[in-house]
């Protein structure tokens, strides 16, 4: 996750919190507590998973309320665009050298 400039572990947190949001910040949690994030890097993978579609039955929710091209299409907006703003924030804060 070079955009984001988050460790390839992060990953594991980001698709366990696309299936249940809670376990993915639980796993955030963890790899903050063994000091494998910056505090910088918390705040920007807290910000892209709290942007992300919130989980699964969400996501499926939303298919049997809206239909599967709706859904498709929110996805297709979402996900890259909580990628954006995640990196949007890393970069801003490196560029100003804002300290967390």
């Amino acid at each position: 996750m070079r955009l984001l400039d988050l460790p390839p572990k992060a990953t594991e947190a980001f698709l366990i919190g696309f299936l249940r949001r809670d376990y993915g910040a639980a796993g955030l949690y963890d790899m903050s507590k063994a000091g494998m994030l910056t505090h910088l890097q918390i705040v920007v993978s807290l910000i892209t998973i709290t942007l992300f579609i919130p989980c699964l039955a969400n996501l499926l929710v939303i298919i049997k309320e809206h239909g599967a091209k709706v859904a498709a299409g929110m996805a297709l907006f979402i996900f890259p665009f909580a990628v954006l703003v995640g990196a949007a924030v890393n970069f801003a804060a490196r560029w100003l050298g804002v300290r967390f």
